[in-house]
């Protein structure tokens, strides 16, 4: 019998070592890529957790437990929710990252990266989870570089600060144990708590710790960008609401929820402020994407009924809106060989839907109505308002920045253009990226769509354990 833990890793990891090989074949790699995470992600979706079930001839239990040496793996409701999710988006990434020239290196070390991910939502005990991370970080070194030689600093802060917190959760563990030797002394648990909330900040990167983020969108393919930060945060706040359910006395300890809240609107301000401003499309793509993490680190430090919802009502939306924008600048950056405003004029002549991409994208990530993320952030400001309105105004005026950034963006590739032989935007990337701003569209619309999804994933999340 086969365990759902062993199935998911083994698949990931002989997949990958197959697709190396077969790298140099592009289109097929990437298909056959997106074919084992769309056919991962329907067996965690639609298997049974607690019972075995036949899979192509074999007796696959998908909720039975690896164990190693005291290390558990099993996917159980909440990971299988994250699990799902995180597959999905790896299969429209490697499609995108195919149709977009991103580079032959992200197939194979994407499903590794997928790999760690999926230990670090399944291991136990939760207090090695962060080192998963830590394998996650130096696989993605070889997405951020794709190759290249030359400048390494986005692949160095991506590997840094994962690097520096593990060993802290591992501290704090020791300091967990020794509670219960004298239980009217609670100086350990705060102790343990604000080691847990260094280690944390530093697996979340807001800012000031946002360096990382600006470098790899600088450096790094837009698609691969995009699918590290929805995959990467992802998976760290699941850990982080996994860490808050199963240590309830976190909250009250160090009141994580006003130092998340904090972080969240400090990230969101700095980002939105910086991304009027950025001279190239690249970190443009990623301040407008931090400026979206910082909300949905506020969204996650409303810990009151409708917080978690509407964090994952966020997560899921800002999945369409950084893809959108990813895609338009993936293909304007190839294209025009360059992503500096200065040089895009007369990008729309060749490139018009993926022009269309980049501003819709941009507009959504800012939070505009008839957008994907607008029922979700508006959602959110209603909850924030209740407790602090200076929040709320601090979060809309740091959306203005992120929507003049992308009117910015929009408007430089107008004009006559500056290079004769630009080449125009093929079928199927212009369909791909019409198909993302479609989406987006009718999400806006039609928000109603995601009620079951995040309906799906709330009491697995609220409720999960060690």
């Amino acid at each position: 019998m086969i365990s759902g833990a062993e199935l998911l890793v083994g698949s990931l990891l002989l997949g990958a070592a197959a697709l190396y090989f077969l790298r140099r074949f592009e289109g097929l790699t990437a298909l056959l890529a997106a074919g084992v995470a769309l056919g991962l992600a329907l067996l965690v979706s639609l298997l049974p957790l607690d019972a075995p079930a036949e899979v192509a001839g074999r007796t696959v239990w998908l909720g039975k437990a690896v164990v190693w040496e005291g290390l558990t793996l099993q996917i159980g409701p909440a990971p299988q929710t994250l699990l799902a999710f995180l597959l999905m988006v790896a299969a429209a990434a490697f499609v995108l990252a195919w149709l977009t020239y991103q580079g032959r290196t992200f197939y194979p070390f994407g499903l590794v990266l997928l790999a760690a991910w999926a230990v670090a939502a399944m291991l136990r005990p939760l207090i090695l989870a962060p080192f998963a991370l830590v394998l996650g970080a130096i696989v993605s070194v070889f997405l951020i570089q794709a190759g290249k030689v030359g400048d390494t600093r986005g692949a160095w802060r991506q590997l840094l600060f994962p690097t520096l917190a593990a060993p802290l959760f591992l501290l704090a563990q020791w300091y967990i144990e020794q509670a219960p030797l004298n239980p009217d002394d609670q100086t350990p648990l705060v102790i343990a708590g604000w080691l847990l909330v260094a280690g944390f900040v530093l697996l979340l990167q807001p800012a000031p710790l946002h360096v990382a983020t600006s470098s790899l969108a600088g450096q790094s393919p837009a698609i691969v960008a995009a699918f590290l930060w929805i995959g990467g945060q992802s998976t760290v706040l699941f850990l982080l609401q996994r860490f808050l359910v199963t240590y309830p006395w976190l909250t009250s300890a160090i009141d994580s929820a006003r130092w998340l809240l904090w972080l969240g609107i400090f990230t969101a301000v700095l980002a939105g402020a910086l991304a009027a401003t950025q001279p190239t499309l690249g970190r443009f793509l990623g301040y407008a994407g931090l400026y979206d993490y910082g909300v949905l680190l506020v969204a996650m430090a409303l810990r009151g009924t409708a917080g978690l919802p509407t964090a994952i009502w966020l997560a899921l939306t800002r999945v369409f809106a950084l893809f959108t924008v990813a895609t338009g600048v993936a293909i304007i950056r190839h294209r025009m060989e360059s992503d500096r405003l200065e040089r895009l004029h007369g990008a729309l002549s060749r490139m018009p839907v993926a022009v269309t991409a980049l501003i819709a994208g941009g507009l959504a990530l800012g939070g505009l109505p008839l957008t994907a993320q607008f029922a979700s952030r508006w959602a959110l400001l209603q909850l924030l308002g209740e407790n602090d309105p200076r929040w709320v105004f601090l979060l809309l005026l740091a959306a203005t920045g992120v929507l003049i950034g992308a009117v910015r963006a929009g408007y430089a590739c107008f004009g006559r253009l500056t290079y004769a032989r630009v080449e125009r935007e093929s079928f199927l990337v212009a369909l791909a990226a019409l198909l993302l701003v479609a989406a987006g569209v009718i999400l806006g619309l039609y928000p109603q769509l995601l009620t079951s999804p995040v309906a799906a994933a709330i009491l697995p999340l609220s409720t999960l354990g060690p």
